[in-house]
Order: structure tokens, then sequence, then C-alpha cells
């Protein structure tokens, strides 16, 4: 099992600690899973404390004992009560606490209502966007935690042809690439950081399920096999001439690899044909521009103008009043991490960014084509991290 080296978690607390130095922050109080994961090397339920000048203090309510052998930190501590925060703070700061950082953007009323009497003088400070901000720029571990993950959606990948036979349920097709991924670790879970989401390994669709979107803030989602799960593989079977969209995430070390690949069994109509290859110049005229420096909601800008110019202005993203608002996404322990390829977005690229690039067409009644890959930002450009080859795959109606 992988665990964070020590040095990995001091930079990233450090990293924060420098932004809480530039906002007159005395500390700041994570309870977000994937926050606590990402400083603290665990993501046992508790409080991570990182004061602005000290090493962090973990306090765990569950499971004490797993903490302790999962993250690098010294001090670990048990949590019988949020009552033993104010003490447990005050303690090691050896101050008085005036202005104290919280992840607002997820933390429940009620919790933040509780924290407000425990610490009756303390002025709390969103400091949501900074740790987005700070987890946005990746280390060497945490690309090599992708390149890891890529691999294995490439060895998945080349065996997806193999399964897709005519009349074979979506939901059966995608419970075999779950189980190649299982086979090789996969946790099952893609987490995301945005209220009321979640997915689970990604999604399968094929033909018209390709172009029903769902809650999901995306322009594909699937049927599902329930309203009470109204997303990725149903029922439907696989036909001829249809796109057989993948989306998944392949993992490692719970960093996802997000990536999109349309299969499908015989040849697809000229029409889709066709906008496959505007996907792919849509693809390759962003990665040219995709420099240090580059501005995201302009790439978002440049993708509208090279999708109407073939005449699919309409079908990008979504179809008509459905599309949404972004070509990419980054990528690291959750599937919606900064930096936002979208529409008015002002993240400017840098190295050490991570993120999924992902054009494509709806067409109702006739599903999805498109693709996605994950980019690595470097100093003179992207590099790509996936391994699949960006080809349509078409399964001989013969081998059906």
């Amino acid at each position: 099992m992988q665990f964070t080296p020590l040095a990995e978690l001091e930079r990233r607390v450090q990293n924060l600690q420098a932004v809480m130095q530039r906002d007159s922050l005395d500390g700041a109080l994570l309870t977000e899973k994937m926050d606590l994961f990402y400083f603290g090397g665990s993501m046992q339920q508790g409080f991570l404390f990182i004061p602005v000048d000290q090493n962090p203090l973990f306090m765990v309510k569950r499971n004490f004992k797993r903490a302790k052998e999962e993250t690098n930190w010294e001090k670990v501590m048990p949590l019988n009560g949020l009552n033993q925060l104010s003490e447990y703070l005050h303690d090691y700061a050896c101050k008085d606490i005036q202005r104290l950082g919280l992840e607002l953007d997820i933390l429940p009323v009620n919790l933040y209502q509780q924290l407000e009497r425990i610490f009756p003088h303390v002025q709390f400070v969103d400091l949501s966007k900074s740790i987005r901000e700070v987890r946005m720029i990746k280390s060497e571990f945490e690309i090599k935690c992708f390149r890891e993950a890529s691999k294995v959606a490439a060895n998945v990948n080349r065996q997806i042809p193999g399964l897709i036979k005519v009349g074979k349920p979506e939901i059966i097709l995608g419970t075999e690439i779950e189980s190649l991924y299982r086979k090789e670790g996969h946790q099952g879970i893609l987490r995301m950081r945005a209220f009321n989401t979640e997915m689970f390994f990604g999604h399968v669709y094929s033909g018209e399920n390709g172009a029903a979107s769902t809650f999901l803030d995306s322009c594909t989602g699937g049927e599902g096999v329930t309203p009470a799960c109204p997303q990725g593989a149903g029922w439907k079977a696989l036909a001829p001439h249809e796109p057989i969209g993948v989306d998944y995430g392949s993992m490692h070390g719970g960093y996802v690899l997000d990536y999109t690949r349309v299969f499908s069994i015989g040849a697809l109509p000229p029409e889709l044909e066709r906008a496959y290859d505007a996907a792919l110049q849509v693809q390759e005229s962003v990665v040219l521009r995709a420099v240090p420096g580059a501005v995201c909601g302009d790439l978002y800008e440049l993708a509208l103008e090279i999708a109407a110019a073939n005449g699919l202005g309409d079908f990008f993203e979504g179809y008509k009043d459905e599309q949404v608002k972004f070509i990419g996404h980054g990528v690291g322990l959750d599937v919606d991490e900064y930096p936002l390829l979208s529409q008015g977005s002002k993240h400017i690229l840098e190295p050490g960014m991570v993120f999924a690039l992902e054009p494509k067409f709806i067409f109702p009644g006739k599903g999805m084509i498109g693709l996605e890959n994950v980019w690595l930002v470097t100093e003179s450009g992207l590099e790509k991290i996936s391994l699949i080859p960006d080809d349509l795959v078409t399964v001989p109606l013969s081998g059906a």
C-alpha cells in the first residue's frame, strides 16, 4: 500500500502556509476527506489543524489506529468530541487564535455553527479557493500517480474491443470493464468536490443514451439503471453502427486519470465520423495554444470557434440548451479540480497543472462523439499523459 512520503506532505503544507501568511491567518482547520488526505496523508475522520508556522496536528474521531498508520505526521491525537478542538488548538498553537481558515465550500451549516460556538472569538475565513489552488499544481510524486493510472487505462482499453458484442446490455459491458479495473487495484469511487455530485468508476453509454445528460455538470451521463442513480450504463443493448462511449477514470493512489474513447460495431455514419474529426481538430488547436500563461477562458472560446467553423456549434458539449460551458477540468484526487477550461475562466496555465481536455459533440437520438485525454502543463507546453491512441475503434460486424 502506498503512503504519502513526509517530504511530500511537508511541501504541500508549506505551500498552504505561504497563503495563510499572505492572508494573515493563524491557521487552517480542515475536515473535508480529500483535503485531509492531501495535507495529512490519511482520510480518517477528524480535523487537521495546520498552524501558520508549525507542523499540523491531526485530531481523529475515527479510526485513530489507522490514521496513526497512514499519516507520516508525528502529532496525531484522538478526538472524543468537538469541544476538545478548542483545547487542542490553544495548547498546540501556544497562542490565541484570531483568524482561522475553513473549507466553507463544503462545510455543513450545522457544523459551522458548532465551530462558532466553540470558538466565539475567532474570525473564520473561507480558505477553500486557496486550498484548491494549492492542490492545482502537481508534484512529481503526483504526476507519477497519473502515469501509473495511464498504464492501467491503456491495458484495460486494449481489452475492450473483445468485450463488445451486438445485443450485450450496456450494464454488462460496464461490469466487465469495471472488473478489469478492479483486478488492477481500482478503488471504485471517483471523488468529486462539488456539492451533491458523485460517480462510480465512470460511464458506458451507446447510441441515443450517449446524448442523455443528467444532474452532473457534464454533457453526457447515460441512462443508468434507476432514477435513484440516473447516470452511467443502462439496460440498452449494443447495436451496429452507433457510437459506444467509454468514459472512465483510471486510478492510482487516489489520483484520477479521466478519459473517454468511442467504439462502434461496424462503421459509424459519415456525419458522426466527420464530427470526430472536428473533435480531434479542437484538441489539436487547444493543445497548441495551451502554453504557460494562456488564459483558460480563451482556450474555451477557441474551442467554440472551431466547433462553429465546422458547422457543429449547436452540438458542442451538449445540444443547444443542455450545453455545458467548459471543455476541460483539472484532475487529481477529485475529478473536478482546478484549472477550469470554461467560459470566463480566469485560471492561467502554469507548469505542474494537470487537466482533462474533452471535446465532445452530442447528437440527439444518435449519441456522443468525441474524446478525452489528460495533459500535463510543462515549461514548453502540454505533455499528453494519456497513453491510449486517439483513434475511433471499429469492431467488425462479423466478429461482433
